[in-house]
């Protein structure tokens, strides 16, 4: 049976969902593909090297799912949108969210060129509200701390209650767009 690296990499997503990424092994993708796990060679180096595909893919859907979210948005409109999303895709894939946890301190320089998409757009989403060049960092940093700090902590109860996590993110977020407003004289509607 042939089967192609996307296989090896959806498999590979779909048993840390549902089981968590410390129970990806490539003896358990090899075994779910029906093959041996020598043949997963043919298409990674390691385990390592699967759990960074794993990463990227989930990088990448994560991204256009917030892209497309915030066509048509911007100022906080957009910057809640894209947050309710990220926040969406760590309900719907929390195994592949914790291998992109995994791969910030394991990646590649492909790991960060994603990601880096991921600043590009809350960047666009900051400047998007009048903010000044040398304001934009600062306000990226708190604005990220507070969607990832956030979204991780209250996972555990996202799955229980997603639309509660959700307006509770919500409103998190209007208070430190406030106080982002108030200490940067930040004009975003």
């Amino acid at each position: 049976m042939r089967i192609s690296k996307s296989e090896v990499i959806a498999t590979a997503s779909k048993i840390a969902d549902e089981n968590g990424l410390h129970n990806v092994s490539l003896k358990i993708v090899a075994e779910r593909l029906k093959i041996k796990t020598p043949s997963l060679y043919n298409h990674i180096e390691n385990l390592d090297d699967l759990l960074r595909e794993v990463a990227h893919q989930g990088m990448r859907t994560m991204n256009e799912r917030m892209e497309k979210i915030a066509i048509g948005k911007s100022g906080k409109t957009a910057i809640k949108a894209v947050s309710i999303e990220y926040l969406n895709f760590m309900i719907e894939h929390p195994g592949v969210y914790e291998t992109i946890q995994w791969a910030t301190w394991n990646g590649s320089e492909t790991t960060m060129q994603i990601f880096g998409n991921y600043l590009s757009l809350l960047k666009t989403l900051i400047l998007s509200c009048g903010t000044k060049d040398e304001q934009v960092e600062d306000i990226l940093n708190i604005l990220t701390g507070v969607i990832h700090g956030y979204t991780t902590l209250q996972l555990r109860y996202a799955f229980d209650n997603p639309e509660e996590v959700q307006t509770n993110l919500a409103k998190a977020l209007d208070v430190v767009l406030l106080g982002v407003s108030q200490t940067f004289k930040w004009e975003c509607k």
